[in-house]
């Protein structure tokens, strides 16, 4: 089945209208041949590529405002062309935390998880059900806190800073290429996009195949080892991966898998070092971190110019009160005064 059709139990759709319908007793019922259907179909991944093709037609005609200082981040359009081609993303979580793999491939938790979206456990009496969907399943992983609320840059947030701290046809440097988001916001921004990244490169060069992109280059190495030409670069923009904070991937490649020492001194020192050398002078250096060392260390390189901040406003499902309701971060932006 397509991963957002809706299934079906003993012939019927299991709507949302079909659902609340039911008493919840009824829906009790239902648990447990939902919960074999879901075993017996396995993780499910996004598949429509003609609803990826849309995806990136929208995101080209996208114009963000370059006044704002402030961007909302709620808007997902086009990070389902980042899940359809990089499914690792599935595999990703918090330090410490559960992947969706694993949330899913645990019994327990997939119970807890059916009972959500058949409207069981609200606290407050509501009767709110869902379409039941191998998509709507993650999004109530995600709804429910069973997984860490790891996101996805946001294309259209990368076409903002493309847009407002380069010009057309700039060469601009990704030092952490990830799941494609930037390469996605920069090639739909009309500029030129070269990245790095040790473990994505494979997925990302199929897609940009895939969507016809044009004016990119990917090299699959470590930034802290990729050193250019000086001067070459218009831009280097990049959301790169924390010390303590976030695991996407287990591999041996991934620099908070080599210890702190190697990734505060080797890693996030070396990417620093090639980057001042290889970007124009005059030219901003953008970086997405939430980690205070790391913001630390490239200050003490680059030129604080501004930072933009990030709103991200959290789901309406969201039970345990409005403290945490909004979340907010921020893209500093840098410029290289040699």
């Amino acid at each position: 089945m397509a991963f957002d059709d809706i299934i079906e139990i003993n012939g019927q759709k299991m709507t949302k209208q079909y659902i609340e319908g039911l008493s919840h007793p009824e829906r009790e019922l239902l648990i447990e041949p939902i919960f074999q259907y879901f075993i017996n179909l396995g993780f499910s991944y996004p598949d429509k590529l003609d609803k990826v093709k849309e995806s990136y037609k929208k995101l080209i005609s996208f114009e963000p405002d370059l006044n704002l200082d402030e961007l909302y981040n709620n808007s997902n359009h086009g990070t389902d062309i980042c899940k359809y081609f990089c499914k690792n993303f599935y595999n990703a979580s918090d330090k410490g935390g559960r992947t969706m793999t694993e949330v899913f491939n645990d019994d327990k938790s997939l119970k807890k998880l059916i009972r959500n979206r058949l409207g069981l456990c609200w606290n407050d009496g509501a009767n709110e059900s869902f379409n039941l969907s191998p998509k709507m399943m993650i999004q109530g992983m995600r709804s429910m806190r069973l997984v860490s609320v790891l996101t996805l840059f946001k294309p259209e947030i990368a076409k903002y800073f493309y847009m407002k701290y380069s010009n057309e046809g700039d060469l601009c440097y990704d030092y952490s290429a990830g799941f494609s988001a930037r390469l996605l916001g920069c090639i739909s921004a009309g500029r030129r996009y070269l990245g790095v990244d040790p473990l994505t490169v494979p997925e990302l060069n199929v897609m940009a195949e895939t969507l016809g992109l044009k004016d990119y280059m990917l090299i699959q190495r470590c930034s802290e080892d990729f050193e250019t030409p000086a001067n070459i670069f218009d831009l280097a923009f990049s959301s790169p991966p924390y010390n303590n904070l976030e695991v996407y991937s287990k591999d041996e490649t991934q620099a908070y898998n080599k210890g702190e020492d190697y990734f505060f001194n080797k890693y996030w020192a070396g990417t620093l070092k090639n980057i001042k050398n290889s970007l124009k002078a005059g030219k901003y250096f953008i970086l997405n971190v939430k980690e205070e060392r790391m913001l630390k260390m490239a200050k003490e390189k680059f030129e604080y110019k501004e930072k933009i901040g990030l709103k991200t406003v959290r789901s309406h499902l969201n039970k345990t009160g409005k403290d945490n309701a909004i979340k907010y971060e921020y893209i500093y932006v840098f410029i290289n005064n040699k």
